[in-house]
């Protein structure tokens, strides 16, 4: 049985775009699945080189507005994605409709949708992540936000997720509601593994402790940053925080040995970052999906991470663990790993967890309990 469904992706942020990308491209490569998509692309942030080699009747690729009383306004009322989700639906008559990053914008739509038939959706964050945000409409746009990622979540029948946890409390908070798990996508990229560029940042520089990713307040780099600094040993290797977000250079101090690259790093880039790196730490002080350990598996990197339940739940026979929001313990474990006495990677931490087949049947299974 052939199935046709229409994937939306309406979110365009850096950690969004490879999710539902590799969501969308691995389904198009199946026989099984008729795909069709509708991505949103903002400037930089672009669904266009993870999907221009896939039909192009079957992708329909809007572009956000640039000028911010627009975007404002997009938030939360996006009209031209709204039509274009009413045209796609009427043209390709799917049987499924999948909105795969949050889509929060989209919960106005759902006010006036009162057909539920075959619509499913996936929960990314069950609760809010900390945040920092100080800035009165900054805060506005994230209550705004979570109130459409709790209203879809009410609306729409069918939900998604690729945590365990947050399956077991969905199933809980929604015991009328089909619930189901799915793996979460590898982010890898092509680009990813055959890219040969520099990252300029770190020409000559090698064998460091690497964080990489954007760097939120719950993604725990001030912890890190804190243990570097308490350590004499850790001082021997570089820091390095390698993504765009919050800027950490004052909690940092005068330390050169801390390198943070608050930039947009490149695809291509990646595997100069990773092959370079001695140790990957992802001191998260919560995370409910994340796609950051594809990578470091993909590069057979000992990988140092905080014990919160997503990330046990991916763990391997490499896996490092310390205690949340436990500075004391990720230095003491951080010395550990950089001191030798561990033995290198050498399970295929990587093929065991991102299977583009246990993927694709994950999502065929799904889609025929509809």
């Amino acid at each position: 049985m052939k199935i046709k469904v229409l994937l939306i992706a309406s979110e365009h942020s850096s950690g969004m775009i490879p999710f539902a990308s590799r969501i969308i491209k691995t389904l198009s490569k199946d026989e099984r699945f008729d795909i069709y998509a509708l991505v949103v692309n903002s400037g930089k942030y672009s669904y266009k080189r993870y999907l221009d080699d896939l039909d192009k009747t079957h992708v329909m690729q809007i572009e956000y507005p640039k000028s911010k009383s627009l975007k404002l306004i997009y938030k939360i009322f996006p009209l031209s994605i709204i039509k274009s989700v009413c045209l796609l639906k009427k043209q390709v008559r799917p049987d499924v409709i999948h909105f795969l990053t949050v889509d929060f914008t989209l919960a106005p739509y759902f006010l006036f949708h009162r057909s539920r038939k075959g619509l499913f959706y996936t929960v990314h964050d069950l609760y809010p992540h900390e945040t920092n945000e100080t800035k009165f409409l900054e805060r506005l746009l994230h209550s705004y936000m979570w109130w459409g990622t709790c209203f879809l979540r009410r609306k729409i029948e069918y939900l998604v997720t690729s945590s365990l946890e947050q399956y077991n409390a969905l199933k809980m908070m929604y015991p009328g509601k089909n619930v189901y798990f799915t793996h979460f996508p590898s982010l890898v990229t092509e680009q990813m593994k055959n890219g040969n560029d520099e990252v300029r940042e770190l020409l000559n520089i090698e064998h460091y402790i690497l964080f990489f990713g954007r760097i939120d307040e719950y993604k725990g780099v001030d912890l890190l940053i804190k243990a570097y600094n308490e350590s004499n040993l850790l001082q021997k290797v570089k820091l390095v925080i390698a993504g765009k977000g919050t800027d950490y250079t004052s909690l940092a101090g005068n330390n050169k040995n801390i390198i943070q690259i608050n930039r947009f790093i490149n695809d291509a880039e990646i595997g100069d970052l990773f092959k370079k790196a001695a140790l990957v730490v992802y001191p998260y002080r919560s995370a409910t999906m994340s796609g950051v350990l594809s990578i470091a598996y993909y590069f057979r990197k000992k990988v140092l991470m905080s014990s919160v339940p997503f990330f046990l739940e991916n763990r391997t026979e490499d896996s490092c663990f310390f205690k949340t929001g436990d500075y004391k313990d990720l230095l003491i474990k951080m010395e550990y790993l950089l001191s030798g006495e561990s033995d290198s990677p050498e399970s295929n931490s990587y093929e065991e967890l991102y299977s583009d087949e246990v993927l694709a049947n994950d999502y065929y299974n799904l889609y025929l309990t509809k």
